[in-house]
């Protein structure tokens, strides 16, 4: 789909029609019959999930962060995780910590570890991401497997190059 502001004229209002018109059926009562059945059934599903992950992991605890995000975390999966999510704790803070969170993805849904973030570093304006004395030990300590640790170790390597060789190349535009 076009952005608005790419289309003509005619391709605007012909948009708008067709966006009123959807307004105006999700707020007549078989718009919200039909809104409130989809939502039923997405929470049927939710449930479904839930229940099945809940058997499989009866130590399983529930995280909402200040986002209202939902994770699903379970002791049981530490030594089985083998993806993780990782970002900074603020994208406005020049030193905000560098998290990382392990989860397993299973058919349910992902289940991340126990605990369920781990601080390995922070942000630095100048010289990139620095690693937290101990943060493998933290890791080894809830039993994380190596190959999640070496990705991480990785990363703050691939960023120490990044950062290396866009200096050099800034040097180097100043020979020029």
């Amino acid at each position: 789909m076009k952005p608005y502001n790419e289309l003509t004229n005619e391709e605007k209002n012909k948009r708008d029609e067709e966006r009123r018109a959807k307004q105006k059926y999700l707020s007549s009562i078989p718009g919200v019959i039909e809104t409130l059945e989809k939502e039923l059934n997405d929470k049927q599903e939710e449930l479904k999930n839930l229940r099945a992950l809940y058997t499989k992991y009866p130590d399983l605890k529930r995280n909402v962060n200040r986002w209202k995000r939902v994770r699903f975390y379970s002791a049981s999966v530490n030594n089985k995780v083998d993806k993780y999510d990782c970002s900074h704790n603020c994208g406005c803070c020049s030193d905000s910590p560098l998290e990382v969170w392990p989860y397993l993805e299973t058919e349910f849904g992902n289940v991340y570890s126990d605990p369920f973030c781990f601080q390995v570093g922070e942000k630095h304006g100048i010289s990139g991401d620095v690693a937290y004395p101990g943060w493998k030990k933290n890791l080894r300590e809830a039993k994380i497997p190596e190959n999640i640790i070496e990705s991480v170790s990785n990363s703050f390597k691939k960023d120490a190059e990044d950062r290396r060789l866009a200096v050099e190349s800034y040097d180097d535009e100043d020979e020029d």
